[in-house]
């Protein structure tokens, strides 16, 4: 009897050299229970890929937190935000026991399944499950494609090593697999034998095909927009082809898959209790003013708060502690408030300091915010030789977040400030609890396509101005905020980056007089608030047209699930505006640093973001000829600023 572990030399040999170390390769080929080729089901590999995927703490944290999220600017914080990605991070991610390991068990399915269709022992169901198969290769191909850039198609099991492949090859296979994927699968077929009730081996749709097309046709809108920059006509071909079919539009048809808890694949991504997880300067921006919807506090503290205008009063001045050294509008403040105004999703996604109210407020974070002090920037303590603070802040019931990045001296002067999590709005409790589904695709994304495709005049359903809004009415019933949606969807209220919400309002910000508080003299001021320019996008002319809106409105709607795809838009299109981290020391690009300086800190430029994560060095050393062809492949050389293939080029 042939076995198991026969159909996976195929698979290790030409994945093994590739991605992990020589001495891995006799490990994987090793099937310890010899299973029986027989008796293993197609649809059990393709679930232990997409469990997998979920992600356990280990890899989860490593990447889906400090590397996805940051490059999305979805978290507050340093490292890959810079540039600055982990070699130990990336070589865990790029190996068998993750990445490499969910494309290994997939491609056994769709191998073990083809197999079975070729010599007629397949059971009748498994068609479908093949389908489903190669519609979740799709994705973990672009996953891992568009983090890395070039990387073998492991398509073939005769033993051989399978060579890289380019990015363009890469997203041509993958669009084509989606499309035939999707025509291939039989909405009637009884898929009973994967439900819940038997084996429970379809986390995503119990067995229900009809939204696995739908799933497909979505995802293949996703990665044909990713093709705008460099294939405008491909881009359109393929997304006009997809937008006819079914199409993930309700919250009912979302791609996600349950937390479970516990040091397994199916903990929650988020769900590290030492990672806060606080709001990024990106978010905070975009949040303030934006619907002109008023905050809404609970009434146990309302006489507690002070509620402050989030346009017209930017806080406390404080430049000796906090860093200017940046084209973040906000920079060198401390708001001490509420700001009147706020996305009303805001505070079901993050945490008012100081507030624990048992539902949004993480325990995680410790006990609630109350006062910080700032050090003398004379001597550097915080307090003289009587013991008296220089300077002691309320922090209980404000709203701040700062930028990351080198703040020199001024770290330590503000440490007791800016170096406590419990200072800022964090992560909501209910995406660390591990008692939620991860979402992989919501309906909000479908809308924000759409609305793409419309602005550019593609042939879709609807207009850009009705996919838009039905956007933003499928993230408000996710975040439960549905009774604010009319108010917000007429709203010509600019956030601080010069954006409102109503999509007929496309007239830009204008630079407007605010005022502020010396937080050293204590004396009220005025200056003049100039709005970013986002150069990157059009020359920096608009912050308010049909695509910024619409992009705006995409990045709020796919926090905290999907920050590879905001990542994605932005290496794309330049939007939403990400502004520099704090440049208070010139950074090092020789160490994958952005090449940031003091005199360039408030410009806004490509090679500002990071573009991709690096091979790890282990693959150059345990299989440099295939380095070499992925470094070919790629062009450039192995940096996190050298762009992929479909990304927006300076």
């Amino acid at each position: 009897m042939k076995t198991f572990n026969k159909i996976m030399i195929g698979l290790a040999s030409s994945a093994a050299l590739l991605f992990t170390a020589c001495s891995d390769f006799e490990d994987i080929n090793k099937d310890p229970n010899a299973v029986s080729e027989d008796n293993v089901q197609v649809a059990h590999l393709l679930n232990k890929s997409i469990i997998g995927a979920q992600m356990n703490p280990e890899i989860a944290e490593r990447i889906f937190v400090l590397t996805w999220k940051r490059a999305a600017r979805f978290d507050r914080g340093s490292g890959f935000t810079i540039g600055v990605d982990n070699d130990g991070y990336n070589s865990l991610y790029f190996g068998t026991s993750y990445g490499v390991g969910w494309l290994n068990n997939v491609n056994a399915a769709i191998n073990l399944a083809d197999k079975r269709i070729a010599d007629g022992t397949a059971m009748s169901y498994e068609n479908n499950v093949l389908q489903m198969a190669r519609i979740w290769r799709a994705y973990l191909v672009s996953e891992l494609a568009d983090c890395f850039g070039p990387i073998p198609i492991i398509n073939k099991f005769d033993g051989t090593v399978a060579p890289y492949q380019s990015v363009e090859e890469i997203y041509t296979f993958i669009l084509s697999e989606l499309k035939d994927a999707v025509s291939k699968i039989d909405v009637e077929e009884d898929m009973s034998a994967i439900t819940a009730t038997n084996n429970n081996s379809d986390q995503f749709y119990q067995g229900d095909m009809k939204k696995w097309k739908k799933y497909g046709n979505s995802l293949r809108l996703r990665l044909a927009m990713r093709l705008t920059v460099v294939n405008p006509t491909l881009a359109r071909s393929e997304f006009e082809d997809a937008a006819k079919g079914d199409l993930i539009t309700t919250l009912n048809d979302m791609a996600q898959v349950q937390e479970k808890g516990g040091w397994t694949d199916t903990d929650g991504v988020m769900s590290r209790t030492w990672n806060s997880q606080p709001l990024s300067a990106t978010m905070n921006n975009i949040f303030l003013g934006l619907g002109g919807v008023d905050i809404q506090v609970a009434d146990e503290i309302k006489s507690d708060v002070k509620i402050k205008s989030a346009t017209n009063y930017m806080g406390l001045r404080f430049d000796k502690h906090l860093p200017t050294s940046t084209n973040d509008p906000s920079a060198g403040f401390f708001y001490d408030g509420l700001p009147d105004k706020i996305d009303p999703r805001a505070l079901t996604l993050y945490n008012i300091p100081g507030y624990n109210d048992g539902v949004v407020y993480s325990d995680y974070i410790g006990e609630p915010a109350t006062t910080a002090r700032l050090a003398d920037p004379a001597t550097g303590e915080v307090v003289d030789k009587s013991k008296k603070p220089y300077m002691e802040l309320t922090v209980k019931y404000t709203w701040n977040t700062w930028v990351a990045g080198k703040w020199d001296k001024k770290a330590d002067l503000s440490t007791e400030l800016t170096g406590e999590s419990k200072n800022y709005p964090s992560i909501a409790k209910k995406f660390r609890m591990s008692e939620n589904k991860r979402v992989w695709f919501g309906p909000w994304e479908t809308y924000f396509l759409l609305a793409e495709a419309a602005e550019y005049g593609w042939s879709v359903p609807g207009t850009a101005k009705s996919n838009y809004e039905a956007g933003i009415t499928a993230s408000f019933e996710y975040n439960g905020v549905s009774q604010f949606l009319s108010q917000y969807l007429e709203s010509k209220d600019y956030n601080r980056v010069g954006t409102s919400v109503a999509f007929d309002h496309t007239t830009e910000a204008i630079a407007h007089e605010v005022t502020y508080i010396d937080g050293y003299t204590k004396e009220t001021k005025t200056m003049t608030y100039t709005y970013p320019k986002n150069s990157v996008y059009k020359g920096g002319q608009f912050n308010n047209d049909h695509l910024t809106k619409i992009i705006t409105q995409k990045y709020i709607a796919q926090n905290p699930w999907l920050p590879l795809e905001v990542w994605s838009d932005h290496r794309r299109l330049g939007l939403p505006f990400f502004e520099n981290q704090a440049v208070e020391i010139d950074y090092n690009p020789t160490a994958h640093e952005v090449p940031l300086t003091r005199s360039t800190a408030k410009e806004c430029k490509w090679e500002f973001y990071p573009k991709r994560m690096r091979y790890p060095s282990s693959l150059e050393t345990n299989s440099k000829d295939s380095y070499d062809q992925a470094m070919q492949l790629l062009g450039g050389v192995n940096d996190t600023n050298n762009p992929l293939w479909w990304e927006m080029k300076k």
